[in-house]
């Protein structure tokens, strides 16, 4: 017989003296075991809900997980496809993208929450880089030309043929108003071009927003939008930008990296480079650093589901590796001391009043002489007028005292 694991709510009722609340806390991002080989690579991150989720990418990447990553069950495909995005409508209903071991472009679509897979080929010579279903019917993808399907990816047309560039990038507020990226190398004249395009009529017509040329690689990495006015982008050198009118003017938000972008809302985003993370709360006017590795990793897939919860996976060394967070990835808590305490406790936070810097001590106790498994802790500061500033603490933890 065993005891169900307590769980045990440490809240910090606290003053806040200091005039701005700046915690130098450091990231919480634990590594999952998703058990693919060398030469693979995660691409793209879809979760159904906080326990179901979708993995996919290089070196025939293809997984799903029923319990919040703690195990990833392989979905059998061949090695040497290459899955790039992933698009749900409902929590039955999706599709992936990417190019099969032939090289031609690929999707495939499921109906049973990603158990089971059927494909549907088309074209040749390419890659789906992205894209975007909006119902059963009506979807968008990115290639080396812009297709679109009416009918569920049976079928699919061209809606903008330029050459020679390939489409990277789709985000679309409805079934009319969308945006894409796309790019093109000249090297003949060693000039990168990368354009941002807007419809406003499902694909017909598509009105150039940004049109960059110059010798330096400045892609666009990621887009979204919330609405018809308020937008952001990601560029490989640049870093982040806004847009408050559609896209018609942009505001440089400095982020200091660029890459692959995640927003939850206006305010709430993360954006992830090659070695780093970051994640800002006020629309990108401030960021936060939350450096995981520097070990030669390339970070391509980001999905969170809520302001805590969330992963990032790409590759280290040339293989697949994925990271999970359960606190938003802002905060550490630190195991101080091997002693196993003999009640829960919480100390004063020191120093107080603070600026920029404090530190919070607690301890946890073991449940039970047989059992000393992990207590879920949550540990959270809240001001004088009883307003929720931040959750610090939001993970399993083994009994000990912590900072």
């Amino acid at each position: 017989y065993y005891h169900q694991i307590m769980k045990k709510l440490l809240v910090i009722l606290a003053m806040l003296v200091a005039m701005t609340f700046n915690l130098n806390a450091q990231p919480t991002w634990i590594l999952q075991p998703i058990g693919y080989p060398l030469y693979s690579s995660v691409y793209d991150i879809y979760f159904i809900n906080s326990q179901t989720g979708i993995i996919c990418g290089y070196g025939g990447i293809l997984a799903r997980t029923t319990d919040s990553g703690v195990n990833w069950i392989k979905i059998p495909n061949n090695k040497n496809n290459s899955y790039r995005a992933i698009s749900f409508i409902n929590n039955n209903t999706g599709w992936i993208s990417g190019s099969n071991y032939s090289n031609s472009e690929l999707i495939k679509k499921t109906t049973d929450s990603g158990l089971t897979w059927d494909s549907l080929f088309f074209d040749v010579n390419g890659c789906m880089y992205d894209l975007k279903f909006l119902d059963n019917n009506t979807g968008y993808a990115a290639g080396i030309y812009m297709k679109k399907t009416t009918n569920g990816g049976l079928n699919w047309f061209v809606i903008d043929p330029t050459s020679p560039y390939q489409y990277h990038h789709i985000n679309f507020i409805n079934t009319t108003t969308g945006w894409i990226t796309k790019s093109h190398y000249d090297q003949f004249s060693y000039v990168y071009v990368s354009k941002l395009q807007k419809t406003t009529n499902g694909g017909q017509n598509w009105i150039v927003q940004i049109n960059d040329s110059s010798s330096t690689n400045n892609q666009i990495e990621g887009v979204k939008f919330f609405d018809s006015n308020i937008g952001f982008i990601s560029t490989a050198d640049s870093g982040l930008f806004k847009t408050t009118n559609g896209g018609i003017n942009w505001i440089y938000k400095n982020s200091g990296i660029g890459g692959k972008i995640f927003f939850l809302n206006e305010n709430t985003g993360w954006i992830a480079n090659s070695n780093q993370i970051k994640r800002t709360t006020n629309s990108g006017l401030n960021w936060q650093t939350e450096l995981i590795t520097q070990n030669l990793t390339i970070f391509t897939g980001l999905y969170f589901v809520n302001e805590l919860t969330g992963w990032i996976g790409g590759q280290q060394s040339g293989t697949a590796i994925l990271f999970k967070t359960t606190n938003g990835g802002i905060t550490f808590a630190n195991n101080i001391s091997t002693e196993i305490p003999s009640s829960y406790s919480l100390s004063q936070n020191y120093p107080n009043p603070f600026n920029p810097v404090t530190i919070i001590r607690f301890s946890i106790p073991a449940v039970d002489s047989r059992l000393r498994g992990n207590d879920r802790v949550l540990l959270k500061v809240y001001d004088i007028l009883g307003k929720e500033v931040q959750t610090l603490v939001n993970e399993s933890l083994q009994p000990g005292t912590y900072e």
